[in-house]
């Protein structure tokens, strides 16, 4: 599938655009979404001991140019705003998590919970995409995906090299994470599996509604990170039953946490003031994304943003992946934003704490909330997971 590269602009413009804002949503909207007080999940999002401080850079890579597009004449170099947030007066080497946005997206989209993870320790790094950021020059390219695993790698070795002054926060080379929303989740996958972009730096990775559609079993063979999918049962841009729900059948070891009515928007900061009273966010965009479709069918093909990852050889299938919102429906009473907020910083810290804390005991009791504790409490969480 060719999707065309305003389509996100669209989402974003649209999702902004309209409210629904009937009595029984507005109760639903103000009513508190955090698990209940006394509660193992509550006790976990609860902010951290750590006040955040951000710090903010803009890197440049000479040694890769930016391609022209739509008007834009291109560049010789790369340039990447990134932004560091760290946990004030931690003491010691911290982990490092590194968060790739989703297409029109950009590094401060997921804020909620880059900051909950600094919050408990974690240095938290989040760049935008030279090329597929909301204010890209010339729009936001859907072609330029093969090349954003180089731009999260540059950004890797930038921080490593710089000191904890610079940064407010010294980085543990060897707890290094990733993450990332849509778009980003792709690139999150490929920096974990794919046979050549793969960043063996990497010991986790959390893929937020991440496409794996066109990726099949051959891609994932070649052992990975840890890696989670996170996921919303109602998502019509990155449909669950076609992407999440197939993934540990391509890779068993994978971990899957599925949030019940769930939507695509949902995950977006905007979405808790901007679409906190919609029955369903994500058909807020979908029409505008049909049409988009339409006009490039008949239109000029935009080209095909999988091809220069590879093909059947590398487990690669881009005319497997169907287009977004074409069993969309308008009917699905979503999760609330705010809801689905929490319950992904529960899950994504939970996954990573049980990788990256210093205690054994911690990060078993993490696992163990990941994996049964977080269902038993939350009944719109569930998991699934190598036994």
């Amino acid at each position: 599938m060719h999707a065309p590269r305003s389509t996100a602009a669209v989402l974003l413009l649209l999702g902004l655009a309209s409210t629904w804002l009937g009595c029984a949503g507005l109760v639903e909207g103000l009513r508190s979404h955090a698990p209940a007080d006394g509660t193992e999940s509550a006790a976990r999002l609860a902010p951290g001991v750590y006040d955040v401080e951000r710090t903010d850079l803009l890197l440049v890579d000479p040694s890769r140019p930016e391609p022209s597009h739509a008007g834009f004449a291109g560049a010789s170099s790369r340039t990447l705003r990134v932004s560091v947030w760290s946990p004030v007066g931690a003491e010691g080497a911290r982990p490092l998590i590194l968060y790739s946005h989703g297409f029109s997206g950009n590094r401060t989209e997921m804020l909620f919970l880059l900051e909950h993870l600094a919050s408990h320790g974690y240095a938290v790094a989040a760049l935008d995409f030279p090329r597929t950021h909301g204010a890209a020059p010339g729009g936001p390219d859907f072609l330029d995906l093969h090349h954003q695993p180089g731009d999260v790698r540059f950004v890797l070795d930038t921080l490593l090299a710089k000191s904890a002054r610079e940064l407010g926060v010294a980085i543990d080379e060897d707890r290094i994470g990733l993450a990332g929303l849509s778009y980003g989740g792709l690139t999150t996958t490929l920096l974990a599996f794919h046979p050549t972009e793969r960043e063996p730096r990497a010991r986790a990775a959390v893929s937020i509604a991440g496409p794996t559609q066109m990726l099949g079993a051959r891609f994932f063979a070649e052992e990975g990170p840890p890696f989670l999918m996170v996921a919303g049962t109602e998502d019509a841009i990155v449909p669950h039953d076609r992407n999440a729900a197939g993934l540990r059948g391509k890779l068993p070891a994978a971990a899957l946490v599925s949030l019940e009515a769930g939507t695509h928007l949902g995950f977006v900061e905007f979405a808790r003031v901007w679409l906190r009273f919609h029955r369903s966010p994500d058909s807020l965009a979908c029409g505008g994304i049909r049409e988009q479709l339409e006009e490039v069918s008949t239109g000029e093909d935009p080209g095909d943003a999988f091809g220069p990852l590879g093909g059947p050889e590398q487990g690669i299938d881009g005319d497997a992946w169907d287009p977004p919102c074409s069993s969309a429906s308008d009917d699905a009473l979503a999760m609330r934003p705010q809801r689905q907020q929490y319950l992904t910083a529960l899950a994504v810290r939970a996954f990573f704490d049980s990788r990256f804390l210093p205690s054994a005991s911690d990060r078993e009791a993490a696992e163990a909330y990941l994996r049964t504790r977080m269902a038993d409490e939350l009944d719109d969480a569930s998991y699934d997971g190598p036994g």
